[in-house]
């Protein structure tokens, strides 16, 4: 199970454990956001502290606002349920954010008071 939880902010948040290009685990907050569309956005230093490759340029992704943006994505690889997993991580340089992309086939429970709990639970296949 992912698990986080609700911040000062009251803004959901879950541990990412991600791996760089040496094999090393490393650990990063990021939001939940469900208006997201995308998997992961990491900023450049991040992207670049992990090694990660660049993919393709100004990929398009519907934002929590709404609005379709571009987006530089690479490949990135993280730690998800037990197991590892490849994901596209889109460039942004705001806070990280986990969207839908990678919250599909997963349940998503908050508690929605300061320091709730936020899980990421995996669905049973069906």
């Amino acid at each position: 199970m992912i698990s986080g939880a609700v911040n000062l902010m009251r803004q959901p948040e879950v541990t990412i454990v991600m791996i760089d290009s040496n094999g090393r685990h490393r650990r990063t907050a990021a939001r939940v956001d469900t208006g997201f569309s995308g998997a992961l956005t990491l900023p450049q230093t991040s992207i670049d502290q992990l090694g990660l490759l660049l993919v393709t340029r100004a990929s398009r992704y519907q934002t929590g606002s709404g609005a379709m943006t571009a987006f530089n994505a690479y490949e990135g690889t993280i730690q998800w349920h037990g197991g590892i997993r490849r994901i596209t991580v889109l460039e942004s340089e705001i806070v990280p954010v986990v969207g839908v992309g990678l919250l599909w086939e997963n349940n998503l429970s908050i508690d929605f008071v300061h320091g709730g709990s936020v899980t990421v639970a995996e669905l049973p296949e069906g």
